[in-house]
């Protein structure tokens, strides 16, 4: 889809589920501030429509685009053009967050850190396999955490599928995870 280009009409059809899924769990579940994550691909990030795309979702699903979180991978960075800048920075306007997706695994700088701000950083499934029985694995691991620790920004591991990471990762300090471990993936409806 991303390089036929068809992934800028297919994400704009999934903003506009998100948003009105997320609208609906606001309702429904007032005081819990649910955050709904959306993916968001390097060609979206530099479409320069796509600002607007949120905006007409968010008017018409009535969202506060603070339950919002955009997840982009290291590698839409590198596809850094103007477009790109004023895409990211228009996204925070909006009161949205911005998750680094698939950290540690794409070629981006860490000066991307520092020029683009974010809310969250993921740790990388690759790894959260291992990080139990590889040194190496959980020295980079609570690296990242220390890194976003440092940075203000929250942590989320991804890939979490066994009890023994779950525990070595809170003890490493990383308070957000997903994975197996918690639920497989399951429609909207059945989340409550």
């Amino acid at each position: 889809a991303e390089d036929t280009g068809l992934i800028l009409d297919i994400g704009d059809w999934v903003l506009q589920e998100v948003c009105f899924q997320a609208a609906r769990w606001a309702v429904a579940h007032p005081t819990a501030h649910l955050m709904t994550r959306v993916n968001v691909s390097a060609l979206q990030l530099a479409e320069a429509g796509l600002l607007q795309a949120f905006d007409d979702a968010i008017l018409r699903s009535g969202v506060d685009p603070r339950l919002l979180c955009v997840e982009i991978t290291e590698t839409a960075l590198l596809r850094e053009t103007a477009a790109t800048r004023e895409n990211h920075a228009g996204i925070r306007e909006r009161g949205i967050q911005i998750a680094l997706d698939d950290f540690g695994t794409g070629y981006a700088s860490l000066a991307y850190l520092r020029d683009y701000p974010i809310d969250a950083l993921k740790i990388d499934r690759s790894f959260v396999a291992n990080v139990t029985d590889n040194t190496q694995s959980s020295r980079l691991v609570a690296g990242i955490i220390a890194l976003a620790d440092a940075l203000h920004v929250s942590v989320t591991a991804e890939g979490v599928e066994r009890l023994e990471q779950a525990t070595l990762l809170q003890q490493l300090g990383c308070r957000g995870a997903q994975g197996f471990l918690y639920s497989k993936a399951v429609p909207p409806e059945a989340i409550d």
